[in-house]
């Protein structure tokens, strides 16, 4: 374990999978979007256990990032990683790391969770806009395969999935998998994160608030832009 200001590194090397160079380059990536969440959010006063391991059929990857995230509690997060689709990478682990500090944050100081589709969609788009705002920051010109499909989704493509998915935003039973995930006939690949992205932006057009902020923000603030 490394203990850091607020994260502790859990690092799952069993077969020596991460080479010394690339421990030291989890490591020093994770300090850095620890370093920049700490300067944007106050809120960011409490320690955090973030489990770095290889990727298995149980948590596996975006193939073309070759790495992935998730939250699991406010105080427990996981970054796995597959060296055969994509070498480990600096920039995509503190990438990573900032998308899923996004979604601790919110749990651990906003009391509410999601309940409608729209509210998970927001989840995710909170998070996508601060990792856009992070690799903007910290001058990342090679963002990942995820995010920047994100930032190239067309207005035509918003509108279509906006038209397919409107009528069932307020529904608290859905496929995830689909509609955030894999996609269907009808739905583009990661629509529910785009979508949310989409609406995120459209909050911070229409309030002024900073993405900072609107993290922090009510589910109930968002659904007045709908």
């Amino acid at each position: 374990m490394d203990t850091m200001g607020k994260i502790n590194i859990l690092l799952a090397n069993a077969g020596s999978y991460f080479t010394d160079d690339e421990i030291g380059v989890i490591k020093d990536s994770v300090r850095k979007a620890e370093l920049y969440i700490s300067s944007r959010f106050d809120e960011f006063d409490y320690s955090i256990d973030l489990i770095v391991a290889r990727s298995s059929f149980m948590q596996g990857t975006i193939p073309e990032d070759g790495i992935c995230g998730r939250t699991f509690s406010s105080k427990l997060l996981t970054v796995v990683i597959n060296k055969q689709q994509s070498p480990v990478s600096a920039d995509s682990i503190y990438e990573t790391t900032c998308h899923e500090l996004s979604h601790s944050l919110r749990w651990e100081k906003v009391p509410e969770y999601t309940e409608t589709l729209f509210d998970d969609m927001i989840l995710e788009g909170l998070a996508v806009a601060l990792e856009e705002q992070a690799v903007k920051d910290a001058k990342v010109h090679k963002r990942q395969f995820f995010l920047q499909s994100m930032l190239d989704t067309s207005q035509d493509e918003y509108a279509g999935m906006i038209e397919a998915l409107q009528s069932s935003f307020s529904n608290t039973e859905f496929n995830y998998g689909e509609l955030f995930y894999s996609g269907n006939d009808s739905l583009t690949r990661w629509a529910g994160y785009r979508l949310g992205y989409f609406y995120v932006k459209r909050y911070l057009e229409a309030t002024g608030r900073t993405i900072e902020q609107a993290t922090m923000d009510s589910y109930k603030d968002f659904r007045k832009i709908i």
